[in-house]
């Protein structure tokens, strides 16, 4: 670069800062005041330990010991559903209940790696695995993954959350649960996969490699699965997964003890816990970017859903940006120490919940005996054989599949029917992140084409009665000059075609028609394109000596008009606001108008007649 570009360069570099310097400003101080304004600070917490007492503590640390109980056992098997190392769960159980008490609003909901977002990263990174490298990437990924959690907290994006179909969810859940079992049917069966992408590949290859199933891991895995229902039925408030895995281990040295072939956990070393530090690599973007804004979608969906499921139950106030925050807290930490993606966990936290614990500490001491156990216990993961863990993680995938909500969204209507289809179905055949983004598409398309169907129909008045009503197909038309057409519905873009189609139908079945009312009490949302419409309408109206008149507009449509100048081409004498109090008057003085641009009498239209209230 020559002298005289440098310098004009740094130039026109200096001028670009000192345009956009307070622009920068703004943001910053938008964002420091939402900060504060949504207490993300520690004065939460620190009010907590302010107010803390031994029977507070008492209370904590026995629902901690119940959730580290089962946190131990499940974050291994979310590790194994995610295609990771077992201890990848365990980090990110630990790191979650230290990071999330500190911001959270709800003491019940409880972080860490779920069932939707582990089948979510396998299934995603088992189309990429030949571009990246699944361990040196994941960190990257959780920490997009927490900035993007942050940023929809911190602009108080988090109700979006209940836009998302249920019928979506339900139809990724059901395929994700199918992907799970698939996934660890061949561990119970003793053998490997390799290279398969989808739901139906892994079916495939564990068909074509059953004769190589291990005999001593499906009875390994049969045993798994029988001591841990028969826990669960008889003693049902121990933790019945745990112990199940004890028994399992005990049981596996007998089988090494008679050469029986099977397969353990790789162990931890004693006080092993890797700092994993994320390296920015902006050319994994185009690669990651989307699993990224998929987990997250995912993880506030399901931390939302949990928090708002609690908050019902328990009447508390709810704050569901700061949990967000929490969330997106958490996921940045266990991209730092070696975690995996962590939402809001159901099972968790109902256990949580049932241990009634007094405040968001339980979680914290949840965390602090999780994180004693890793350091000090991770030698003794070598003695769990995989065939029962992947035993008890094909029942969680089982108890995923919920036949009551598969049944009403199959039949409550043909609408959730498809998009119930069309998610399922991508599931199976596609990675989680795109079947998600096409359910949520599918379900978006289908509400446009129910919004995209506003009412069209011609009104009559019943001059005995004094009423206005819908005119009857083959009904003859009162007053043949005048067509009252009754509009209802949400007029936005995509409906301008079919406004213009059924007007246009409308007004062809009688060709005397001089005048036609759009009566639009109930018609919402008018924007441009159909504002245009009317426009149109009126134009082509004009030209062949007829006229138009709109009646009972309320005050948003009433201010597109006028704004966009509308009102101004139609006639300010031509348009009717509506009258709150009595709703039918602006189309009585439509009529009244229409007499007028008639030439005719009053006396010659029996107007409509509208009996106001006697005072």
């Amino acid at each position: 670069m020559a002298p005289k570009d440098g310098f004009r360069f740094r130039h026109n570099l200096k001028l670009l800062t000192r345009r956009f310097k307070p622009s920068l400003h703004r943001w910053k101080d938008l964002l420091k005041d939402q900060f504060h304004e949504l207490q993300f600070d520690l004065g939460p917490f620190r009010n907590t330990l302010k107010n803390y007492s031994k029977e507070k503590f008492q209370t904590d640390f026995k629902a901690g010991i119940n959730v580290a109980l089962l946190s131990i056992p499940q974050g291994m098997a979310y590790a194994l559903i995610a295609g990771l190392p077992v201890q990848y769960g365990l980090y990110a159980c630990a790191i979650s209940s230290l990071l999330g008490p500190l911001f959270q609003s709800s003491r019940y909901v409880v972080l860490g790696p779920t069932n939707a977002t582990s089948v979510l990263l396998f299934s995603t990174y088992l189309n990429i695995e030949k571009q990246v490298d699944k361990l040196s990437t994941l960190p990257f990924v959780l920490l997009f993954v927490g900035i993007i959690l942050i940023l929809v907290s911190l602009f108080r994006m988090a109700g979006l959350t209940q836009y998302v179909s249920r019928t979506v969810v339900v139809g990724y859940i059901t395929g994700a649960s199918l992907l799970i079992i698939g996934g660890q049917l061949h561990r119970v069966l003793g053998f490997d996969l390799h290279e398969a992408y989808t739901f139906f590949d892994i079916v495939v290859q564990t068909l074509q490699r059953i004769n190589l199933t291990q005999w001593p891991s499906v009875v390994m895995g049969i045993c798994s699965l029988g001591c841990w229902w028969w826990l669960k039925k008889r003693f049902p408030k121990i933790p019945a997964i745990a112990i199940s895995l004890f028994l399992m281990s005990v049981l596996g040295y007998f089988f090494q003890y008679f050469h029986l072939k099977i397969e353990f956990l790789k162990p931890i070393p004693m006080a092993f816990w890797p700092v994993t530090l994320p390296t920015v690599n902006f050319h994994w973007f185009s690669t990651l970017a989307s699993m990224s804004f998929a987990l997250a979608f995912f993880a506030a969906v399901e931390g939302t859903g949990i928090a708002r499921s609690l908050s019902n139950r328990t009447g508390e106030p709810l704050e569901l940006n700061r949990d967000l925050f929490a969330q997106g807290i958490a996921n940045i930490g266990c991209s730092f120490f070696s975690g995996m993606p962590v939402s809001g966990s159901l099972t968790r936290s109902a256990l949580n919940w049932a241990s009634k614990p007094a405040t968001q500490l339980a979680n914290f001491w949840s965390g602090i005996l999780m994180s004693i156990a890793l350091l000090f216990g991770g030698p003794l993961l070598g003695f769990i054989p995989i065939p029962a863990l992947s035993a008890l993680v094909i029942s969680a995938g089982l108890s995923l599949i919920n036949p009551k909500e598969i049944k009403i969204a199959l039949t409550a209507t043909r609408f959730d029917f498809a998009v119930f289809i069309v998610t399922f179905i991508g599931a199976l055949l596609t990675p989680l992140d795109f079947a998600i983004g096409l359910g949520i598409g599918a379900s978006i398309l289908f509400f446009l084409k129910q919004a995209g169907e506003p009412f069209f129909v011609e009104y009559t008045f019943d001059t005995e009665q004094g009423d206005l009503r819908e005119k009857i197909k083959g009904e003859k038309t009162i007053h043949p000059d005048i067509s009252i057409i009754h509009i209802e519905g949400e007029l936005f873009f995509g409906v301008s075609e079919l406004f213009r189609t059924q007007i246009n139908k409308i007004l062809s079945l009688n060709p005397k028609i001089r005048v036609v009312i759009l009566r639009m009490r109930n018609a919402h949302h008018l924007d441009a394109t159909n504002a245009m419409a009317i426009e149109e309408l009126h134009h082509w109206l004009t030209e062949q000596g007829k006229f138009l008149l709109i009646s009972g507009v309320i005050r948003p449509v009433f201010r597109v008009l006028r704004n966009s100048g509308v009102l101004d081409r139609i006639g300010r004498k031509n348009v009717f606001p509506l009258i709150p109090l009595h709703p039918n008057l602006s189309t009585r003085q439509a009529l009244i108008r229409a007499q007028e641009l008639l030439g005719k009498k009053e006396s010659e239209v029996k107007i409509f007649f509208e009996s106001l209230p006697k005072k």
